[in-house]
């Protein structure tokens, strides 16, 4: 943009002397998005600790002037008995490494926000769809195949059956609630600083036939994974927020606007 200077960092948040480099250029405000995803944290949870823990922590306790840090958290903070819709009056119960480090965060940020040494803010997002790009082998973007493959004309065996429903959020719209959870003033927030994305539901049956609606020429078909079906079984289906809908955070209004999304952003 102009106007702005861009400077890139690029190195291992393991590292504590990376990290401790980047603290030493000092931040006004952080937008914490990296981490060390679900199935790469299952296999190595020591190192996923350092990537999804330790670093942000470091950060923080680095800072001396009380800068905004905007963490996204995630729906794998749910899981046990859950109910039909997850609100953000349910307690964390996570069941994947990565889930727990998340929820790990979301206290951390709360405790040194309490401290004053931060002014921290949390967003749990659901699965956000769909970058450009190559499959990853995330759940969230094996998710996004779904959409992705398809429109590019590419096959696509969906990892999870077609009645799985699945709470959702394109890219534009997280992006947005990021923004605007950045800019909102620190007592609009609720003391645990911490609360869901509102999320549109969708199954996989439903994403298939509107990314046919698109004119996706891939053939779709469906190879349940599962593994993956476990872990996503295990999240809530349904994602809802009386904080982030009282502050004006909202999820996408159809998976038409969220294909939408995807497109635009393919397109820049």
């Amino acid at each position: 943009m102009p106007g702005i200077e861009i400077k890139t960092r690029k190195g291992d948040l393991a590292d504590p002397s990376f990290v401790a480099a980047l603290a030493e250029e000092g931040f006004d405000s952080l937008f914490h998005l990296a981490s060390y995803l679900t199935f790469h944290a299952e296999e190595d949870p020591a190192r996923a600790f350092a990537v999804n823990v330790d670093a942000l922590r470091r950060l923080m306790e680095s800072a001396d002037n009380v800068p905004k840090v905007v963490f996204t958290s995630s729906i794998a903070v749910f899981g046990g008995s859950l109910p039909e819709s997850v609100g953000d009056e349910v307690a964390p119960q996570p069941e994947t490494t990565y889930g727990s480090h998340k929820a790990i965060n979301e206290l951390l940020l709360a405790d040194h926000s309490r401290h004053g040494q931060v002014d921290g803010r949390s967003l749990r997002l659901p699965i956000v769809l769909t970058r450009p790009g190559k499959p990853q082998p995330a759940i969230s973007d094996r998710i996004a195949s779904i959409i992705r493959e398809p429109l590019q004309g590419l096959d696509m065996a969906a990892p999870l059956t077609p009645e799985t429903a699945i709470p959702v959020s394109s890219a534009g719209a997280a992006v947005a609630a990021l923004l605007k959870l950045h800019d909102l003033p620190s007592g609009d927030l609720p003391t645990k600083r911490a609360f869901n994305l509102p999320s549109l539901t969708v199954t996989v049956a439903e994403m298939f036939d509107a990314v046919k609606r698109y004119g996706a020429t891939g053939k779709i078909t469906y190879a349940a994974d599962a593994r993956m079906q476990a872990i996503v079984d295990g999240w809530p289906s349904r994602f809802v927020s009386h904080w982030g809908t009282r502050l004006g955070l909202a999820a996408d209004g159809d998976l038409d606007t969220l294909i939408s999304d995807y497109l635009d952003q393919k397109g820049v």
